[in-house]
């Protein structure tokens, strides 16, 4: 009797517990009903959300402001969103490759939520979920498979589109765009439309010398041609077929070339090239795989590549098939580190990156493996005026463009600001702090395209990166430069803008005076920014084997190739580059 009775206390107690832990976890998960309101810090700036919660549940969520990267931003909100409605949780994997977007978003999400009674028990309950992309669960088969869907890859699949063959895109990122994505989107063409506009005389054969001499002479001059007698119809052909739109009273004048003959997407960036690319690549119903990762090149048994072995979210290895070819547009390896210093031991760790964090020499990897042969792999260019903290490419910065001036520390100019990258990067490392001070005034300002570039100005006032002042003794006085001298050498500048001569450094393009307050300085340092190495091609994008013999069935285009740009890549010249050789590379790999 008394074993009974013990056993029927221990299974009350056991059932109250259950049902305190039942109470428990549901006050954990009840939320007031209503509309809610939240801001969480993204990469550029706050991100401003509304949550709608129903039923204690979260049924709803709108971004009501951000300012971070299209496409990039668009992709990471929807599929955080979902996850988010249909579990009912924030506790959401971030996204590899955009983590500061994808924590920002989370972030507001849970500050709305804390607003509508969520406590910090409630905000972690539960496993971390992990995002679900829309992939491949199962074998596929396609006459061209394209690797990488960035700006090469977009173009090389709509191509091979065009051409009547079935193409389909795999991407391990969970968005499209690579390094194009991250780019300013100008590039570089002889005899365009702009330049006739403008009344800018130019040449194919001025191109291609200036290209070749920017690169040491180390570019093959074949690649090179065919870069420069293709890019203005090519450039044509992304206006009219694909709709990108330029600014068509303007021309960016990169350092390295002879004359200003860069087109210039609006908005300034390669947000217009990618969004009118994607917007391209579904209206011809091509599919685009996202979150796939290549890891291996299917060869048939006479070494012909036929396919690619890819790695889904789940885990799943899926074979894409492309019957009539593989083309590789994986971009470069900026972001690997380990590689850069494999074959460059010059990098240190001075250097941060403005590359995305998917170029990582994938493709160079899965097609070494089948026996191809790379180029130039030594060749890795930095990238001059970067914020000194995170490595991105500055786009404030292009104030160099239209006439800013490189100071250093004692306030004297130390490189013509015109000249190549290389050379550039190498004289601000020379400075005793490292650093470069970039400086315009207000005219200069007007003159450029600053107003596209405001969010980043913000940024980087808030870091201390920037300075804008009434006088420049203020401006020097903020990051410690020898004011007199600055003045002395402005002074100096100016008197060579006025005999239309830099008798210092010969700086090339339109000299501006700087005598217009406020004034402006910004400190900058060199980044990894491209590497010029890459896949042996040919004229027709088709890979080269270390026999010398083309790899049947494969072709690459863009930054994963090397042998275009030589020792160093003149600005503007990737875009060009990735247009031209994406475009054959997909029109071959078709036929």
């Amino acid at each position: 009797m008394r074993n009974v009775k013990k056993i029927s206390f221990l299974l009350m107690m056991m059932l109250l517990l259950t049902v305190m832990a039942g109470c428990g976890s549901s006050t954990v998960a009840q939320l007031e009903d209503g509309v809610f309101s939240g801001v969480g810090q993204g990469h550029n700036a706050e991100i401003q959300t509304e949550v709608t919660v129903e039923d204690g549940k979260i049924k709803d969520i709108e971004v009501i402001s951000h300012k971070e990267t299209p496409v990039l931003s668009d992709s990471i909100f929807g599929e955080l969103k979902d996850m988010m409605v249909e579990h009912n949780s924030t506790n959401i994997d971030t996204v590899s490759g955009a983590t500061i977007t994808s924590v920002g978003f989370r972030n507001a999400v849970r500050n709305a939520l804390e607003q509508a009674g969520a406590t910090d028990e409630y905000l972690e309950q539960g496993k971390k979920i992990s995002l679900r992309f829309g992939v491949a669960d199962e074998e596929k088969e396609y006459d061209v498979v394209v690797v990488g869907a960035g700006g090469a890859g977009m173009i090389a699949a709509i191509e091979a589109k065009s051409q009547g063959v079935n193409v389909a895109i795999i991407e391990k990122n969970p968005f499209v765009g690579g390094n194009t994505l991250v780019s300013g989107g100008e590039f570089n063409a002889p005899n365009s439309w702009v330049q006739e506009l403008m009344g800018v005389e130019d040449s194919v054969e001025q191109y291609i010398e200036d290209t070749l001499s920017g690169g040491d002479y180390e570019g093959n001059e074949e690649l090179v041609r065919i870069m420069a007698e293709n890019i203005s119809a090519d450039g044509e052909w992304l206006r009219d077929y694909v709709e990108v739109e330029f600014i068509e009273d303007y021309l960016m004048h990169f350092g390295g070339h002879s004359v200003p003959r860069a087109i210039y997407p609006i908005g300034g960036s390669g947000i217009e090239l990618i969004q009118k690319l994607e917007r391209k690549v579904h209206e011809m119903e091509i599919p685009l795989y996202t979150k796939t990762k290549a890891n291996d090149l299917i060869v048939d048994e006479n070494n012909r590549v036929i396919g690619v072995s890819a790695e889904n979210p789940e885990g799943n290895m899926i074979n894409f098939y492309g019957t009539n070819g593989v083309v590789l547009t994986t971009g470069g390896f900026g972001a690997n580190l380990e590689m850069v210093q494999k074959y460059n031991d010059v990098i240190d760790d001075r250097y941060k990156s403005t590359n995305q964090k998917g170029a990582t020499g994938d493709g160079v990897y899965m097609a070494q493996e089948v026996g191809a042969d790379v180029t130039d792999m030594a060749f890795v260019q930095t990238y001059p005026t970067c914020n000194p903290l995170t490595g991105h490419l500055s786009y404030v910065a292009d104030t160099r463009f239209d006439g800013a001036i490189l100071v250093n520390k004692g306030g004297e100019r130390f490189v013509e600001e015109m000249d190549r990258r290389d050379v550039i990067s190498e004289a601000i490392l020379a400075q005793e702090d490292t650093f470069g001070y970039l400086m315009w005034d207000e005219t200069i300002r007007n003159n450029s395209n600053m107003d596209s570039y405001l969010t980043e100005f913000e940024n980087l006032e808030k870091y201390g990166l920037v300075v804008k002042a009434d006088t420049i003794e203020e401006a020097a006085a903020f990051f410690e430069i020898d004011a007199e001298t600055l003045k002395s050498t402005i002074e100096r500048y100016n008197g060579f803008v006025e005999k239309g001569e830099d008798e210092d450094f010969q700086r090339r393009g339109n000299l501006a005076a700087l005598k217009e307050g406020p004034y402006y300085i910004q400190q900058v340092t060199p980044a990894i920014h491209h590497t010029m190495g890459g896949l042996r091609i040919n004229g027709d994008a088709q890979v080269i084997s270390t026999e010398g013999e083309w790899i049947e069935g494969l072709y690459a285009a863009g930054e994963v190739t090397g042998g275009v740009h030589g020792k160093n890549r003149l600005g503007g010249n990737a875009i060009s580059d990735l247009i031209v050789f994406g475009r054959i590379a997909g029109r071959n790999a078709a036929q």
